[in-house]
């Protein structure tokens, strides 16, 4: 008499715990953004440094950082539903750590910090999200002696600002 009353009791609670965890497959940030906003358009970001090419550079790796977080499908600027708007404002390279011998001192470490003014504005509703600034840090080996390249810190500041940016989108909302 007990095993027929376990047994229903038993497939019950496998039934829940399957279909319980089997919602967590399907959860998705993109139900916390403005349901009107399905898309985004990211113009060339403007240049207020005097670095080469990096407007080009860090909007190519901002586009590819949503593409990743596929939070939001890029768009032709006519057919989005907002824009991403921005502004390089810095690029700084300053010594972090030094080292001294009989010869001199030198700069084993440099820090290169980014910052970057961004607005993500809503087409449809005509109005500004959010407008703020977001700075990055990362640290780099001007001696060439380790893989911690210049390029690799500044790669490595624009993907932190592009995932500051995502979740400064996702927490809007």
């Amino acid at each position: 008499m007990i095993n027929k009353t376990i047994k229903p009791v038993f497939i019950l609670l496998l039934a829940l715990i399957l279909l319980s965890g089997s919602a967590c497959w399907f959860y998705s940030f993109k139900g916390t953004l403005p349901p009107h906003i399905k898309n985004i358009t990211i113009p060339l970001f403007d240049d207020r440094t005097a670095e080469f090419n990096i407007q080009q550079r860090v909007t190519d790796q901002i586009r590819i950082g949503f593409i990743k977080e596929n939070i939001l499908k890029l768009a032709e600027e006519d057919n989005a539903h907002s824009i991403l708007y921005g502004s390089i404002q810095s690029i700084q390279d300053r010594p972090l750590v030094y080292t001294g011998n009989e010869t001199g001192e030198a700069v084993t470490e440099y820090r290169l910090t980014l910052k970057i003014e961004a607005e993500w504005y809503d087409k449809v509703e005509s109005k500004t999200m959010f407008k703020k600034s977001f700075t990055a840090y990362s640290e780099y080996d001007p001696t060439g002696a380790t893989d911690r390249t210049r390029d690799l810190a500044l790669t490595e500041a624009v993907d932190q600002i592009t995932e500051d940016i995502v979740n400064q989108i996702l927490s809007g909302w």
